[in-house]
């Protein structure tokens, strides 16, 4: 049986290993003594061998306390490989495979872009908010937290999934609209996953649609979304279609500064304290995480100076409006810390708790588990990216 410690041990050589890797590939400025400009390529050139390869390892310690009970774990979360295909300055394809605990795919899909327009087909993640939709190392937290749980987990609104999606930009303007249809999941009673509705193709009721309108100056960032997916929670009882509506704001810099992500939703849900009942909830849910960057500036010499990040993040749920005590809430902080643009070291203590009419039905409760419970959560993650 392999120790904690040495999991950890592995787990830092292959960071620092990946570290090494970035280091040693990092491009000479075009200024730099022997370093060569790449010649001009016309707008038109297609080259079939434009690749580039990126990858990523994200994994720490993890220690959990849940009504007086701990317990320690050392997790191995992200082994990410990523191939990029850019022939052409109006196609582009993505291919993401992950290592870490049971092998997956995670990305697979091909864009398309003529003029204002693009066009994606394959395996990617709906446009339903900037939270789920940016990749975790560009997020100052451990994780996107609670409400990543219940969107994806629970309610099947967010998560990669095959698709087909269009989107729109405005021609020097601000405005850009994101919609397309997908694979719908997660959402039988008898909690048979990706299973539910594993046919589209035969099955257009197994498709759900989700879009995303957003409004873009400068570094601040307006949107508002929708998503209406089919359930079943009795097998063979007929489906039905629920919605879930979102707006949101962000604040973005690429140096130092502060950064702020803002989402509120509310939709339709047949989980609530009966969730066999036929009738369904209104939910309502929020979730924030700031944060306030120092350093992290282009160095002279290349690279980006080593930067921290104190940071908040905190997210409520309520599965039913219309009753009372059945609140789940999570609160965290602490610090991200960055060297090189390759390299990131994050430690955080969160603490969650629901209340004692939050529905068992979410499945976001281990077995035995009394949803009142509250639970502590200390990480610390390391990561490492080429």
């Amino acid at each position: 049986m392999t120790r904690p410690g040495s999991r950890l041990a592995g787990l830092i050589a292959a960071a620092l290993s990946v570290a090494g890797v970035a280091a040693a590939q990092e491009p000479r400025q075009a200024d730099e003594p022997g370093a060569t400009r790449p010649a001009p390529r016309p707008d038109d050139a297609f080259e079939w061998t434009r690749l580039e390869l990126r990858g990523r390892a994200l994994g720490g310690v993890f220690r959990e306390t849940t009504d007086g009970v701990s317990r320690t774990d050392v997790d191995a979360e992200n082994l990410r490989l990523e191939l990029r295909w850019r022939p052409a300055r109006w196609l582009r394809g993505v291919l993401e495979a992950d290592a870490a605990d049971d092998p997956r795919l995670k990305d697979a899909f091909l864009a398309v872009r003529a003029g204002r327009y693009e066009v994606r087909a394959g395996q990617f993640k709906p446009p339903i908010s900037p939270v789920q939709m940016a990749s975790r190392w560009d997020l100052p937290s451990v994780d996107r937290g609670l409400l990543d749980d219940v969107l994806v987990e629970a309610f099947g609104v967010a998560g990669r999934r095959a698709g087909v999606q269009l989107r729109w930009n405005q021609r020097k303007g601000p405005l850009s609209a994101t919609a397309g249809v997908f694979r719908a999941s997660n959402l039988r009673g008898d909690r048979i996953g990706d299973e539910s509705f594993d046919n589209p193709a035969k099955d257009w009721e197994a498709l759900k649609a989700t879009g995303r309108l957003a409004y873009s100056k400068k570094r601040l960032e307006l949107g508002a979304a929708f998503d209406v997916r089919p359930v079943e929670p009795v097998p063979g009882e007929g489906r039905r279609r629920l919605w879930t509506g979102a707006v949101d704001a962000t604040w973005s810099r690429k140096d130092g500064g502060p950064r702020a992500w803002a989402e509120a939703y509310v939709g339709r849900s047949w989980q609530d304290a009966d969730a066999f009942d036929g009738r369904d909830a209104t939910f309502l849910a929020g979730r924030a995480i700031a944060g306030w960057r120092f350093g992290g500036r282009e160095a002279p010499s290349g690279g980006l100076r080593g930067s921290a990040e104190p940071f908040l993040s905190g997210s409520l749920f309520d599965p039913d409006a219309s009753v009372r005590a059945d609140l789940l809430w999570e609160l965290g902080g602490g610090i991200h810390l960055g060297a090189l643009g390759h390299l990131r070291l994050t430690l955080e203590a969160r603490r969650r708790a629901g209340s004692r009419n939050t529905p068992l039905s979410l499945g976001l409760f281990a077995a035995g588990t009394r949803p009142d419970a509250p639970g502590t959560r200390l990480a610390a993650q390391l990561g490492a990216a080429f």
